[in-house]
């Protein structure tokens, strides 16, 4: 089955509908009588005896290089942030661990979580959708499911493992479905295209064993053998090679593929991975990337998804700009710092020694505003 063409995240404007450069941000809110009449239908799977067939099934199903993903939700986890994060990771991406800001952060700000899985799932081509214990997730899951299917074109399939809650019951009073009481295998996917970089490879290890290779942050010269021995022994670990900035070719040698991929997985914000690619590949820190004579280099093909999840975040936030990488707000580069640490990427140099200097205030990146939807994050911000 060829997968449906994905949609434009481009949300409602605010503003007289024939100026189009101003946007509403996407909330995950849902309700049936805004339903698109074209969506694939609503697929609910019954299984009152929990038949471990029906999950091996779903298991089975879980192709993301073909764009269809299975998620267990976090058993109790009600939080309504928390679907999004299982989504998150059945997609590869590891959110910043909990106790940190980011990880805090991350919990309270619901829509910021579904805003970047929407990104990603349109950035990467996820078409299909399968959530199994389906009948233990809550009310307010299964209205940003609803939102998230509406945005996104995705084909949703429904493991009920025990009765149907009310609030699913009464959206399939309403909603385009199908009703499945067998097992059946799933439906083969074209193979993704070759020019693709195969994200979905990422090494699932994070955080970051002690005794990884790392990489030296490129700069406009490649750093020679001495360089990079100095720096290994600065660091105590193997530093690998990458290509000087600008200089990356569009398929990557195993060095660069294997940073391409913890880029990939372990950054769960569309922005911040999009910000430290481009500081990458042309040691610049916002799009477009321009050669010293001013024309607009070419993305290498393990940026090119990164960078459009970015756009599809940018869009989602309701940003005027949409044609760029959203630029970094104050309080991002912090978190951009340390997604560097996380996927092993340090400065070519020892930092010096730190200057006396009074002390200034610091920008803190906003607190989370919560209210009944389990917390929203300030308007308009990035992270």
């Amino acid at each position: 089955m060829t997968p449906p063409p994905r949609t434009a995240a481009v949300p409602e404007t605010t503003t007289d509908p024939s100026d189009n450069t101003t946007t509403s941000p996407w909330k995950p809110t849902w309700s049936p009588g805004h339903t698109r009449p074209e969506l694939p239908p609503l697929t609910v799977v019954h299984d009152p005896h929990d038949d471990y067939a029906f999950m091996a099934a779903a298991l089975a199903a879980h192709t993301p290089q073909t764009g269809r993903i299975t998620v267990h939700p976090t058993p109790v986890a009600s939080a309504p942030a928390s679907l999004a994060h299982d989504l998150l990771r059945s997609m590869c991406k590891h959110l910043p661990l909990a106790g940190g800001e980011d990880g805090t952060y991350w919990t309270g700000s619901t829509e910021t979580a579904w805003r970047a899985l929407a990104a990603w799932m349109l950035a990467l081509r996820i078409h299909h959708v399968i959530v199994t214990r389906a009948h233990r997730i809550s009310s307010r899951h299964f209205e940003h499911l609803f939102a998230l299917r509406e945005l996104t074109n995705i084909r949703l399939t429904l493991l009920c493992h025990g009765p149907l809650p009310p609030v699913l019951a009464a959206a399939l009073a309403v909603l385009p479905h199908e009703e499945v009481h067998t097992v059946a295998a799933p439906t083969p996917a074209p193979p993704p295209a070759a020019a693709r970089f195969a994200w979905w490879e990422a090494d699932g290890q994070y955080p970051s064993h002690p005794d990884e290779p790392c990489f030296l942050l490129p700069a406009r010269r490649a750093p020679g053998r001495g360089e990079l021995e100095a720096a290994a022994c600065r660091l105590g670990r193997t530093v690998l090679p990458l290509p000087a900035a600008g200089r990356f070719p569009p398929e990557p040698d195993e060095p660069t593929a294997l940073l391409a991929h913890r880029l990939h997985a372990r950054i769960a914000h569309p922005v911040h991975a999009a910000a430290l690619a481009v500081r990458v590949f042309a040691a610049q820190t916002d799009l477009p990337a321009r050669t010293g004579r001013g024309r607009e280099m070419r993305i290498p093909s393990w940026g090119v998804d990164l960078l459009e999840a970015a756009r599809h975040f940018g869009q989602l936030e309701g940003r005027e700009d949409n044609t760029s990488l959203p630029r970094l707000r104050s309080w991002d580069h912090a978190a951009v710092t340390e997604a560097a640490h996380a996927c092993g990427l340090h400065e070519p140099q020892a930092p010096g020694p730190k200057r006396h200097a009074a002390p200034t205030s610091r920008s803190r990146r906003p607190d989370v505003a919560r209210n009944s939807a389990g917390g929203t994050p300030a308007p308009g911000r990035a992270a």
